[in-house]
């Protein structure tokens, strides 16, 4: 690594921890091509209006051209999560997590994901990973959910697996926690 780029990264570093603590929210990716920015420009419009389906075709598109930018494959994933595309979205999940292990956002949607395939377990275990000290309200959502499946885990495994919550409920209380962090 050159001079330049640990500047680089420590600028970055800095200045996204100032942002976190001013609440700046989250920005929309951008494509480090000029040929590729009007695609990503048309995904982040879709993904703001909601329209989820134009906007996991478009990122998709970009992501062949610009297969390294995480944030537009965080955003591919949410996108598939939201079509009830779990085991896709996973897959998008768990690249991102194989080039930053603590992303948060991946964290959280990935223990989702695992939560909608019934692998409540597996979730609790990924949910572990997350830390934020500024989404107190997602952060204990999490943490209780955490704590009932562990719960469940010190029977017999036949009497554990009838005791674990239900992973629709565990999904949709996080989910709820997540719209009232918002």
């Amino acid at each position: 690594m050159g001079k330049e780029e640990i500047d680089v990264n420590r600028r970055k570093l800095l200045f996204g921890f100032m942002d976190k603590l001013r609440g700046v929210p989250e920005t929309a990716p951008v494509a480090s091509a000029s040929q590729t920015a009007p695609i990503l420009a048309a995904a982040n419009a879709a993904f703001a209006a909601g329209a989820w389906e134009e906007a996991a075709e478009r990122y998709r598109e970009f992501l062949g051209a610009e297969s390294d930018n995480l944030e537009a494959r965080q955003r591919y994933g949410e996108c598939q999560y939201r079509l009830g595309r779990y085991i896709q979205a996973k897959v998008e999940f768990e690249r991102i997590m194989q080039k930053k292990r603590t992303d948060n956002r991946a964290i959280l949607f990935l223990g989702l994901v695992l939560a909608r395939l019934d692998r409540v377990q597996k979730a609790a275990v990924v949910w572990k990973l997350f830390f934020d000290p500024h989404s107190v309200v997602l952060q204990r959502e999490l943490n209780i959910q955490i704590a009932l499946v562990e719960g469940a885990g010190g029977a017999e495994e036949d009497e554990a697996a009838a005791n674990l919550p239900q992973a629709l409920q565990v999904a949709e209380a996080v989910e709820r926690a997540m719209a009232a962090q918002a």
